[in-house]
């Protein structure tokens, strides 16, 4: 029974007595006037009696105001509780229905209040709260001396650090695990007393989200902000691991040659101790279906492990339960559709799948594959505008090249011609013999210089052939352990024995192979290992990047590895221009490495070095392969010998000195001849001329009139001459335009007297040019 039930009961039997004690006396008062009436005189008992019978009734008409006053009071007083009782009914609805948590403490620190939400994010019940100290429910133990100065603070001082501000805590669960909570305290004072009404929210799955969206936007800066996939996944490990609180990154590398994956990168969280977990990782390899990274390589998605432990057949359980390693998850990267790369991640705790997670993850992995295609994409346009960039300096300095040796080429057939002319009169005791072949002999290498530049500019003469690179590198082989010093280089051949056939000058591939060769011998003074390899080579679209951008397609490939010492990137940005030489002065013209380029160049081939200092170098060569059956390569016969004959020849040369050297070398060897400067002169020449003429040798290029035009005349006025070309310029449009054939009827300058009369009587019997 409440107190005001209590009261108005109360109040209710006072009334009730005061009622009968009325009408005692007002039966007395009657009993005592009656008796009066029969023995006292009436006047006297009408004096007292009757005054007293008001009295009475007055009084029982004024208990009885008072008592419907008290009845009244006591109606607004059941409806005032009823008021109060309703009131507090509904402020409990109100804070049991809450979407916070409520919680009263008093001074003490004691649990006056706990509403249901309490109950749901804590996990203790209001009955098991009431009375208990907070501290002993949902503060971490670590924050107990802390909570219960806050209190002693503000009752000294009515300050305290968490009042009346939102502030984000952690909390602990019934169940002893910790997590987040928005907290809010406001004091109140009642009476002498103070109360501490807390308002908590628990903030898990937002801390969850935030933590997503911060993984999110890692990613995004990581990714604005790195130049290649190796640099960029690392730091991605590192940002999303922190962001998740997971506890350990591991990033796997696709290694194609082997089709297994490699551990590349680890990561691990501040305060985490998996050090024997790490240290195991890059002792392992995996195949696709084997471990947890071959299983994501394998299915290629991402794969969730809610315990470690439950499955024990995954490589690297029992390193992982040593450090306590439990909840894992991964998922693949894929590059231009095929997977490249695996990224797990591990923790302590035991974790459910996260459906969200995993979502997230696979936008994360998408954009970290997007990112790879970027940088290789961005990679191979570098080095195609690099190789542009190469090729436009090299063919600018390959026309300057080209156009001194070309000129140059004409000074030294009159000089070693004249020469030989000369040797060929002199007496073997005669004493300018001695000077004259020291004359022929700087001749003949100036030629050789002028040969290197022709090749290095492309515009040397060649006699392609469909060859077998093994053949000729096996022919090569004494010749190059002679060169290379078999005592001080170890050479060795890695031949594939199914190697496809190319088209190129056999000659000019002996002269790379040489070139390649000697190079690598220098840049292994105290001695090494000399490997040269052929392999056949098909580019494709995942191997182009790593196939210095050829065209898709078949090769074969030509690789000579050395064990030197290596090249810096600046002297290998330099390695192909002529008269470029690592080499002291004097031991080196610069032009061995140009020559190589040349001709590789010109037989469609692409050069490319791999280098490092202290590590060796790779050249390597890749000819595209042809499906046709290999040429035999003649063999040269020993020195050219001078060839004589009777018949009527017509030089057309521009070049006095040159048009004098062919004359005389002509007039000696028994020809009758007929010159003329240019074409216009030739032609009034074969008029004029009565006899016949057996032969045109005319230059190809000249003013007025090429070479082909003027045969093309003749040949309408004396249609059984013969023609032979000569130029030391073998690019001249007119061979682009099909006027000249190179292969047949041409004679490349600098050429001797011997091989000139050679060469005319070949043609003029008729025989296939060599």
């Amino acid at each position: 029974m409440t107190q005001l039930e209590e009261r108005r009961a109360s109040t209710a039997r006072r009334y009730e007595w005061l009622t009968f004690v009325m009408v005692l006396i007002t039966l007395f008062s009657l009993g005592v006037g009656t008796f009066l009436l029969g023995h006292v005189e009436r006047s006297i008992v009408a004096a007292v009696w009757i005054p007293l019978l008001v009295l009475v009734l007055w009084s029982t008409a004024r208990l009885r105001a008072e008592y419907r006053q008290a009845q009244q009071e006591s109606a607004w007083a059941r409806a005032a509780e009823a008021a109060l009782l309703q009131s507090q009914e509904r402020n409990r609805a109100i804070v049991d229905t809450a979407l916070d948590g409520v919680i009263t403490i008093d001074a003490a620190g004691i649990v006056t209040e706990w509403n249901a939400q309490a109950t749901a994010i804590f996990g203790w019940t209001r009955d098991e709260a009431m009375g208990k100290p907070l501290s002993e429910t949902i503060i971490p133990e670590r924050d107990h001396e802390a909570h219960a100065q806050g209190i002693r603070e503000y009752l000294q001082s009515g300050l305290g650090p968490v009042l009346n501000r939102r502030i984000e805590i952690s909390a602990r669960h019934k169940e002893g695990h910790e997590f987040p909570v928005e907290l809010a305290v406001s004091p109140a004072r009642i009476g002498e007393t103070y109360i501490f009404s807390a308002f908590v929210r628990d903030i898990t799955d937002r801390r969850r989200d935030e933590r997503r969206v911060a993984s999110q936007h890692a990613v995004t800066r990581v990714l604005s902000e790195a130049v290649t996939l190796e640099e960029a996944v690392p730091n991605i490990i590192h940002a999303v691991g922190e962001s998740l609180e997971w506890d350990v990154g591991v990033f796997w590398r696709v290694d194609k040659p082997s089709g297994t994956l490699r551990c590349l990168h680890q990561w691990q969280a501040a305060g985490v101790c998996a050090d024997e977990f790490i240290a195991a990782n890059p002792l392992h390899g995996f195949k696709p279906g084997k471990g947890l990274p071959g299983l994501i390589w394998e299915r290629g998605q991402p794969v969730w492990v809610r315990d470690l432990m439950s499955d024990p057949a995954l490589v690297r359980a029992e390193a992982a339960t040593k450090v306590g390693i439990h909840g894992a998850f991964g998922f693949p990267i894929r590059i231009s559709g095929e997977v490249d790369g695996v990224i797990e991640f591990f923790s302590r705790q035991v974790h459910e799948p996260d459906e969200e997670l995993l979502s997230m993850i696979a936008d994360v992995a998408l954009r970290i594959g997007q990112f790879g295609e970027r940088t290789r994409a961005e990679e191979a346009l570098r080095q195609t505008e690099a190789q542009l960039r190469q090729a436009q300096k090299m063919e600018a300095v390959g026309r300057l090249a080209g156009g001194v040796a070309h000129d140059f080429n004409n000074l030294l057939t009159v000089i070693r011609g004249y020469s030989e002319l000369v040797l060929g009169r002199l007496t073997p005791g005669d004493p300018s013999r001695r000077e004259m072949e020291e004359v022929k002999k700087a001749a003949d290498r100036a030629t050789g210089l002028t040969s290197q530049l022709l090749a290095f500019s492309r515009r040397q003469f060649v006699a392609t052939k469909i060859v077998d690179l093994n053949a000729i590198i096996t022919n090569m082989d004494g010749m190059l352990r002679r060169l290379l010093g078999e005592d001080v280089v170890d050479l060795c051949l890695d031949l594939d024995p199914r190697l496809a056939s190319i088209k190129a000058d056999p000659g000019q591939l002996e002269q790379v192979i040489m070139n390649l060769a000697v190079n690598a011998r220098d840049a292994m003074p105290t001695g090494g290992r000399l490997t040269i390899e052929t392999r056949n080579a098909v580019v494709d679209k995942s191997s182009q990047h790593e196939t210095m951008m050829l065209e898709k397609g078949s090769y074969v490939l030509l690789a000579i590895r050395d064990t030197g010492e290596g090249m810096s990137e600046d002297t290998q940005s330099h390695l192909f221009e002529p008269f470029f030489t690592t080499k002291e002065k004097g031991k080196g013209t610069g032009l061995g490495l140009s020559t190589v380029y040349g001709i590789v160049k010109q037989s469609g081939g692409t050069i490319g070095i791999e280098s490092k200092l202290g590590q060796g170098t790779v050249c390597k060569i890749f000819f595209p392969k042809v499906d046709e059956a290999v040429q035999d390569v003649p063999v040269a016969n020993g020195a050219v010998g001078r060839a004589v004959g009777r018949e009527t020849i017509l030089v057309v040369e521009d070049d006095p000195s040159v048009r004098g050297l062919v004359q005389e070398a002509l007039r000696v060897s028994g020809y009758d001849v007929l010159v003329a400067r240019h074409g216009i002169e030739a032609l009034l020449t074969g008029a004029k001329h009565m006899g016949p003429i057996h032969l045109l040798l005319t230059d190809v290029a000249m003013p007025q009139m090429s070479g082909p035009e003027v045969a093309e005349k003749l040949a309408g006025v004396r249609p059984d001459i013969k023609v032979l070309y000569m130029s030391g310029y073998p690019d001249h449009p007119v061979f682009e335009q099909g006027g000249v054939k190179r292969d047949t009827a041409f004679l490349h300058k600098p050429f001797t007297p011997a091989v000139l009369t050679q060469k005319i009587r070949e043609v003029l019997d008729g025989k296939e040019p060599a």
